[in-house]
C-alpha cells in the first residue's frame, strides 16, 4: 500500500496524471490482492492529496487529477458496474457516506428521511464549502426532532427542500456526482450506527443512478425550501 501511496504523491507533484502514469498505477493495482476497503482507503487518501496541494492557481489542474485518479479506483460508468454493500450496528454504513461525500466533485442529491449524525452533517458543509453543488430533501416533521442537523446545514448556506404534508418523504437515498448511488434503510443517525440493524447499497449502476436522480428532481420540483 505504501507503494502505491507513494506513486500517488510522486504524480501530484505536477498536478497532472499522465498516460503513462495511469497506465503505471492500473498495473500496480493489477498485481495486488486489494479488497474493497483497500480502494476506500485510496480513494481516501487520493482526496487528501489533492485537497492538501490544491490552492487557487492550480485548483482545475489538481481536481482533474483527482478526477482521472477516482476513474481508476472504480469501474467506468457506461461499460461495468460495481456494487458495495454495507451493514450497522456499526462504522460500516456510516464511513460509506462520509467517504462518498468526501470524494465529491461536483454534485451531491441527498434525499433521506432525517440528519443528525454530526459526523454526517460536518462532511455535508464540507463538501458544501469546497463548492460542490448540494442539495437535500428531507421529511418536514423529522426535521422538528431534537438534535436534527437541517436547520445548521440551512444555516451554513446549503439548499434544503421538505415536503409539507401530513405524510412523510421516507427515502433514503443519495447520488454523489451524478455516478454513485447509496440507497438502502439506513437513517443518517448515530441511532442507526450504534444500535440498528441497517443497510446501504452502493452502485455506479447507469439506469439505476439515472431512475434515483429523476426522482430526486421531481420531488425537489414539488416541496418547498426549509426557512425555519
Amino acid at each position: 500500500m505504501q507503494e502505491l501511496i507513494a506513486y500517488l504523491e510522486e504524480s501530484i507533484a505536477d498536478n497532472a496524471f499522465s498516460r503513462g502514469e495511469k497506465r503505471g498505477f492500473k498495473e500496480m493495482l493489477r498485481q495486488r490482492d486489494l479488497q474493497k476497503q483497500d480502494y476506500d482507503f485510496l480513494r481516501s487518501k487520493v482526496f487528501d492529496l489533492a485537497m492538501a496541494r490544491a490552492n487557487t492557481e492550480n485548483y482545475a489542474h489538481v481536481i482533474a487529477w483527482l478526477e482521472e485518479i477516482n476513474k481508476t479506483l472504480v469501474p467506468k460508468v457506461g461499460t461495468t458496474s460495481t456494487e458495495q454493500v454495507y451493514f450497522s450496528p456499526g462504522d460500516d454504513c456510516l464511513n460509506a457516506i462520509r467517504q462518498q461525500l468526501r470524494s465529491a466533485i461536483s454534485t451531491v442529491r441527498i434525499c433521506v428521511f432525517t440528519i443528525s449524525d454530526d459526523r454526517i452533517t460536518n462532511e455535508i458543509k464540507s463538501a458544501h464549502r469546497r463548492g460542490v453543488s448540494v442539495r437535500v430533501l428531507t421529511d418536514n416533521d423529522k426535521s422538528l426532532d431534537l438534535g436534527s442537523d437541517i436547520e445548521e446545514l440551512v444555516r451554513d448556506g446549503v439548499e434544503v427542500k421538505m415536503d409539507n404534508t401530513r405524510n412523510h418523504m421516507h427515502h433514503k437515498f443519495a447520488v454523489v456526482d451524478k455516478e454513485y448511488l447509496m440507497t438502502g434503510s439506513y437513517n443518517w443517525t448515530r441511532s442507526a450506527a450504534n444500535y440498528n440493524h441497517e443497510n446501504i447499497l452502493l452502485t455506479t449502476d447507469k439506469g439505476v443512478v439515472r431512475e434515483y436522480l429523476k426522482e430526486f428532481e421531481k420531488l425537489w420540483r414539488q416541496m418547498d425550501f426549509y426557512h425555519g
